[in-house]
């Protein structure tokens, strides 16, 4: 166990200690609430106010960006420097590695949705339901963690830390324009909105949104959600399994 909290420690200092950590993680999500908090946070949007419906989505955007582009870069730069392959070589249970990786970044899921929503609150008014935090809490982290999989399953695929970048904003930005974090599904083609309600950031929002905001309606049933995360997080872990190596590709 001790061997556990050491090496969680270390792994969350190399992370606070990233500037580009700090930047997606922290600067950038505050930055964009901030942004839409100046421009809209006095707006209605139906029956809550702007800023509040906006904190949700970009809460959800922060899980999202720490799986598909965190995540990723952060497997294959490990394989590329060696690192893998030297804990390999160490008594070190992999299950340890892992282990103390997933509890770190859930721990900076957690961290930053905090400090999202209270920007969101303290500077622009956003309300949100205390009732329904414990419940929040769980779908977050349900979340993060199926992103973390999904986030580990492309860092399998590909051989360097600039194509795992480069595969994850291939699916991040489109995910981020058309799965009702910013832009609502109903202003959409409905074609689109159709895709976009099976896809991994759509579900969690639907489920997170409801929780903390009571008078916001899903767009489909909860089950259906959760069911499709789980199949989106069952999926990302088989490939992260199948394609998974200690060492860079030759």
């Amino acid at each position: 166990m001790r061997r556990f909290f050491t090496l969680s420690y270390a792994l969350l200092l190399i992370n606070l200690r990233n500037t580009s950590t700090l930047f997606w993680s922290f600067a950038f999500p505050i930055g964009l609430i901030s942004l839409y908090g100046a421009i809209w946070g006095q707006e209605e949007f139906g029956p809550i106010q702007a800023i509040t419906w906006l904190m949700v989505g970009i809460i959800v955007l922060n899980i999202m960006s720490s799986g598909f582009l965190g995540d990723s870069a952060w497997l294959t730069t490990v394989r590329e420097q060696g690192i893998l392959l030297r804990v390999r070589a160490t008594p070190l249970p992999s299950r340890v590695l892992v282990g103390a990786y997933v509890v770190v970044r859930l721990l900076l899921v957690i961290m930053q949705s905090v400090l999202i929503a209270a920007v969101a609150m303290l500077f622009f008014g956003a309300q949100m339901a205390w009732s329904g935090l414990a419940v929040a809490f769980i779908i977050a982290l349900l979340g993060a963690m199926v992103f973390i999989a999904l986030g580990q399953a492309i860092g399998t695929m590909v051989p360097t830390s600039g194509a795992a970048v480069a595969l994850g904003q291939v699916v991040y930005f489109p995910l981020m324009f058309v799965s009702n974090l910013f832009l609502p599904s109903d202003i959409l083609p409905a074609w689109i909105t159709e895709i976009a309600r099976w896809t991994p950031a759509y579900m969690l929002v639907d489920l997170l949104r409801p929780a903390l905001v009571p008078v916001v309606e899903a767009s489909q049933a909860a089950w259906i959600n959760l069911l499709g995360l789980g199949v989106y997080g069952v999926l990302g872990l088989v490939i992260a399994a199948l394609f998974f190596r200690w060492t860079p590709k030759s």
